[in-house]
């Protein structure tokens, strides 16, 4: 796993040197970002993004060509999720569970014009601390969750300001972050996507955000 880390800082830093090549005057600089998540579990037998959560963390950014530009990220995020009781409905189940992790994600970014961006990347996430209840009772460390997850993340984002950004995001688990193991019912998906994502549970996340960009280096205009 430490091995995986190194590689993907080294891929980031290597991308970093070819920045050198572009003409725009700011080369990297660092976003902070805040913002929230709304959550759910794939996997759990409730449906709805019903899990509230917060978002915050520090990125780097290295502008690659005009349009794109690559970064680095280490967010703190709430994950998980949550299913109220409905007597009205005959429902007495409750169910939360929240997930806090450290998320690593290297995030490609491409403008699409002056006002709107997109942005597609992976994460590799550390699971820090979790907690887990539901009608029964505490249900930690019984079934404990994996301490790695590994995701997709993509996003939509306006430019509200030269510093300030604001951007939807989505980011989901490709592997399991709690297998089903021996209890799994059994069931046959015909469709192959489906099998590849009902092998447990995975974190699905919405996200809005809020980023604001500080310049660190500024490279020298022709014939300085």
């Amino acid at each position: 796993m430490r091995k995986g880390i190194f590689l993907f800082v080294i891929f980031f830093l290597i991308l970093h040197l070819n920045s050198q090549n572009i003409s725009k005057k700011e080369v990297f600089s660092i976003f902070p970002t805040i913002g929230f998540n709304t959550c759910q579990i794939h996997g759990d037998n409730y449906a709805g993004y019903n899990k509230f959560g917060a978002l915050a963390g520090i990125g780097v950014r290295a502008n690659i060509q005009p349009k794109y530009s690559l970064a680095l990220e280490f967010n703190f995020s709430q994950k998980g999720a949550r299913h109220n009781q409905n007597p009205e409905k005959g429902d007495f189940t409750f169910y939360r569970v929240n997930l806090n992790y450290i998320d690593l994600c290297l995030m490609n970014k491409l403008s699409l014009n002056k006002t709107y961006y997109a942005n597609l990347g992976l994460g590799l996430n550390y699971l820090i601390n979790y907690q887990e209840d539901n009608h029964v009772g505490n249900w930690n460390n019984v079934w404990p969750f994996e301490k790695f997850e590994f995701s997709l993340n993509t996003g939509l984002g306006r430019k509200l300001t030269e510093k300030f950004n604001v951007e939807v995001r989505a980011n989901n688990s490709l592997l399991p972050i709690r297998p089903y193991g021996l209890n799994a019912s059994g069931i046959f998906y015909p469709n192959a996507i489906a099998r590849f994502f009902n092998k447990g549970l995975y974190n699905n996340t919405l996200s809005l955000v809020l980023t604001y960009q500080i310049s660190l280096t500024k490279k020298q205009d022709a014939g300085n």
